[in-house]
């Protein structure tokens, strides 16, 4: 009942919402209402099972004294203290909202920023023209680039405009294709899982 039990589960449920979803068939709606109602139960499980995995590896990393327990224990106090102003005060207190617009969102600008040198390094390598396609890709993006800063437009003041076509349509239509691509990837996948084929989250092999 280990493998047999979630994959049955899994077949109903997930047939039972594609089913509604695609032909809107009315006695299927309620069921699968509930079994959206459900999903939220389990991601906000799923959560607290996260939650509890990571106070119990940084609390072992903080008592033993492991690399970089100094940061354990940090991470350890900013959840306690953030979950237990969020849940007496709510997120809309003035305390909650003070330390997540002043403390959270400088955090995550400053890991944006350093993460900023590294996409500098790879377009760098990327943009060494071996080839047509990188000189190509070399190109469109030297344009894109001057059509956003002051300084393209003092140059030609056609940038901007040459600039929004490589985004409008070079730009859109490659990404069209990669959506594409990623939902056929997403469909295939699920389809495994509801069929049964995929049965590595089981425990099981595929």
């Amino acid at each position: 009942m280990k493998q047999t039990g979630p994959i049955v589960v899994t077949f109903i449920a997930g047939a039972v919402v594609l089913i509604e979803f695609f032909l809107k068939i009315d006695a299927l709606k309620f069921w699968a209402d509930t079994f959206g109602k459900w999903q939220l139960v389990f991601v906000a499980f799923a959560s607290a099972l996260g939650a509890a995995n990571l106070i119990r590896i940084h609390a072992n990393r903080a008592t033993q004294k492991r690399s970089d327990w100094p940061y354990s224990y940090l991470l350890l106090g900013a959840l306690g203290a953030w979950t237990i102003l969020g849940v007496l005060k709510g997120p809309q207190n003035t305390n909650y909202d003070f330390l997540y617009q002043n403390l959270l969102q400088p955090l995550s600008a400053t890991l944006f920023s350093v993460n900023s040198f590294y996409i500098a390094s790879a377009a760098y390598r990327s943009f060494r023209v071996r080839t047509a396609e990188a000189a190509m890709l070399l190109v469109s993006a030297v344009i894109v680039m001057l059509s956003n800063v002051g300084i393209g437009t003092a140059i030609w003041k056609g940038f901007p405009e040459l600039g929004g076509w490589f985004m409008r349509v070079p730009n859109a239509a490659g990404m069209r294709g990669i959506i594409i691509g990623a939902a056929l990837g997403a469909i295939a996948i699920s389809l495994r899982v509801i069929l049964g084929l995929e049965r590595s989250q089981y425990g099981g092999t595929e």
